[in-house]
């Protein structure tokens, strides 16, 4: 029991694209419709030459009510459905919500459909039973696995963490040139600077711009026909300097601060004039480790 209420506390991703909510409905709505129209549970062959109409109907209201309920309830109630406190049991009592709405339209809108060509009715009860077996028996499997998924992820997370934190005390251990000299993909041009002295660099097209700090403070600009891969592994020695995102690469010691959420987290810093966007594949515990 201890193990079940443990997992059901276990932080589970709620994706706030209303794109990801088409997509998740359209599934279950096709899901729902492809099954009953093929294998015919529940005595479905009673509807005879009706069959395709009918799966078709409870396909099409599956989706919009599974729409309705993944849309509107976060508009509602933002508070409760914060992405940093989501969790599996969270999830879990959502799908039982959406099965028992989409349960009751069904049922309604199946008995006037079935008054209407004098087909044999299902009582509410059954009817809902049959609801529940089709819609949450594969979501409670897709969600299992893709909790799972998340947590194996979690876990190579927190390892390569600790090879990071490894890495960093062998730095530490090694004596690194501060003098850096980072050369351009044709070898014609160079640029040279303090490893203390870089903030952060950025690339525009096929040009990386370095951000050094100066005497006084302020921001020089340096631009290199380079690409960030290239300087990321000229640089991976410095675990002070980070890949945060796709066409970031910042010194971690001129960061003040993290915001953000678990959709986007952005690194804050005095000497720069705006915030850092980081990568998802980072967490909030090791972008903290960055700044320890």
């Amino acid at each position: 029991m201890n193990n079940i209420i443990a997992w059901l506390k276990t932080p589970y991703y709620f994706n706030p694209s209303v794109l990801f909510k088409l997509k998740t409905s359209l599934i279950l709505g096709s899901f729902v419709f492809i099954f009953l129209y093929v294998f015919k549970p529940f005595s479905l062959d009673s509807v005879g030459e009706y069959l395709l109409e009918y799966t078709s109907g409870i396909g099409l209201f599956s989706f919009v009510g599974a729409f309705i309920v993944l849309f509107i309830p976060p508009l509602v109630f933002p508070n409760y459905f914060n992405e940093d406190k989501w969790t599996v049991g969270k999830n879990i009592l959502l799908i039982f919500i959406a099965i028992f709405f989409i349960g009751i339209i069904l049922w309604y809108c199946s008995s006037i459909y079935k008054d209407n060509r004098t087909l044999k009715k299902i009582s509410f009860p059954l009817f809902m039973l049959y609801t529940f077996l089709v819609g949450a028996i594969p979501v409670f499997f897709l969600i299992y696995i893709n909790e799972k998924n998340l947590r194996i992820k979690r876990i190579k997370r927190v390892a390569e963490l600790k090879n990071f934190k490894i890495k960093k005390q062998l730095a530490k251990e090694n004596i690194l040139k501060n003098k850096i000299l980072i050369h351009s993909d044709n070898k014609k041009e160079n640029i040279c600077f303090d490893i203390d002295n870089l903030v952060y660099i950025t690339s525009q097209g096929n040009y990386a711009s370095f951000y050094l700090k100066k005497d006084n403070g302020s921001l020089k600009e340096k631009i290199l026909r380079v690409t960030l891969s290239k300087i990321e592994s000229e640089l991976e020695d410095y675990t002070k300097v980070i890949r945060c995102h796709k066409s970031y690469i910042v010194n971690t010691n001129f960061i003040d601060d993290i915001s953000g959420n678990a959709r986007g987290y952005l690194l804050k810093s005095t000497i720069i004039p705006f915030d850092i966007p980081v990568s998802r594949s980072f967490s909030k515990q090791s972008l903290m480790s960055f700044l320890d």
